[in-house]
């Protein structure tokens, strides 16, 4: 029905016949009858997955067939699913806030979008069957997997999702989540997360749970020139090239989580004394202590750029 209630006027207009509509709970959904006596007359009339009552007036009755097939054949052109809309508003499309409102009854909002290579139909159904509420909208574009819920929804139901999910076999998983105060903001949030996951994408960071602004200083990096970036390399390349993958495993792992000791140990399934160990030959590889905040803020903007230059070929002669 979403989308319906602005078109009957026009479809009225058009035809020049006076009806009425109604639910089959009495819910009057249009109507176009004038005060007077005539007797009326009646037809069931389906409209997407809805099934209404329509009148007119008994004069009308040879017309009743034709109007009964026009109206049909006008609104399935109009009538969308509350998922096929929230699709269109991540395309570009607007629609007033008096649909939005039939559709997300609720207001701030959140928005979840995942990004998962996995086969979306065996996520989808673990997704509705353990996390989802009924009031919730949930919608597939392409490699990604939008979900709108209530904004008390808390961070930690979020990160317990990113667990389930991981927990049954999804290896390469983002997730990153906002909060939306109005509807017409919902395109501009869409594309803000979908930015992030993008990022995360371009740099191979950490599968986990991204907030919206989580990840300002990668978007700032991604923004610099060429020459800069180009220039970092050159001057760090010999540097950085000593790290051996599991040294950078070891640092993008410790980013991830926030220079914290006992998570990343966890996350890297080595014990605390080992990760010291990595950091402390880090150091004397490179000369950054990535365990004090000053030094690793520093290290690892330089990182991002190298990283930047070298898997994405912005190195200039």
């Amino acid at each position: 029905m979403y989308g319906l209630k602005n078109s009957f006027k026009k479809i009225s207009e058009e035809i020049q016949i006076p009806f009425k509509l109604t639910e089959k709970d009495g819910t009057i959904v249009a109507n176009f009858l004038q005060e007077n006596n005539s007797r009326l007359i009646s037809s069931l009339i389906n409209i997407s997955t809805e099934e209404l009552i329509l009148e007119t007036y008994e004069d009308y009755s040879n017309c009743i067939n034709l109007l009964k097939c026009f109206l049909e054949q006008e609104l399935s052109n109009v009538v969308k699913s509350k998922e096929e809309i929230i699709l269109d508003i991540t395309k570009g499309r607007e629609f007033s806030d008096d649909i939005l409102k039939e559709i997300i009854k609720y207001k701030p909002f959140k928005l979840i979008l995942l990004y998962l290579e996995e086969n979306h139909s065996n996520v989808l159904n673990l997704i509705k069957e353990k996390y989802i509420e009924e009031e919730n909208i949930i919608v597939v574009q392409d490699e990604y997997i939008l979900i709108i819920s209530k904004n008390d929804i808390s961070n930690e139901k979020i990160n317990m999702l990113f667990k389930l999910l991981r927990n049954n076999g999804v290896e390469r998983l983002y997730i990153s989540y906002c909060k939306i105060n109005e509807y017409k903001q919902l395109k501009e949030k869409f594309s803000h997360l979908k930015d992030n996951i993008e990022i995360c994408k371009k740099y191979n960071l950490t599968s986990k749970v991204y907030s919206e602004n989580s990840l300002l200083l990668e978007k700032i990096i991604n923004t610099i020139s060429d020459e800069e970036v180009s220039k970092v390399y050159k001057q760090y390349n010999d540097l950085f090239s000593k790290l051996e993958p599991e040294l950078i495993r070891t640092i993008e792992i410790f980013f991830s989580e926030g220079l914290k000791v006992s998570e990343s140990a966890d996350k890297l399934y080595i014990h605390r004394n080992t990760l010291f160990y990595r950091i402390d030959k880090v150091k004397k590889l490179i000369n950054y202590d990535i365990s004090n905040f000053n030094e690793a803020i520093e290290f690892k903007i330089l990182f991002l750029l190298w990283k930047e230059a070298l898997y994405n070929n912005r190195v200039s002669n």
